[in-house]
């Protein structure tokens, strides 16, 4: 289960790298991390990083 402190953590990211800003590599690390869990997450970086 996500926390909503760790779901607002990782859709900042998201939304970050779909801006194209700088996100560091610990950044993508965890977000894979929890891409690979959580589907919802998952589809959240595919629905941003196609626009």
């Amino acid at each position: 289960m996500l926390t909503t402190t760790t779901r607002l953590k990782l859709e900042n990211i998201i939304i970050r790298l779909s801006e194209g800003n700088q996100v560091s590599l610990e950044e993508r690390l965890e977000l894979h991390k929890f891409a690979r869990r959580f589907p919802v997450i998952a589809s959240k970086i595919n629905k941003n990083l196609r626009n």
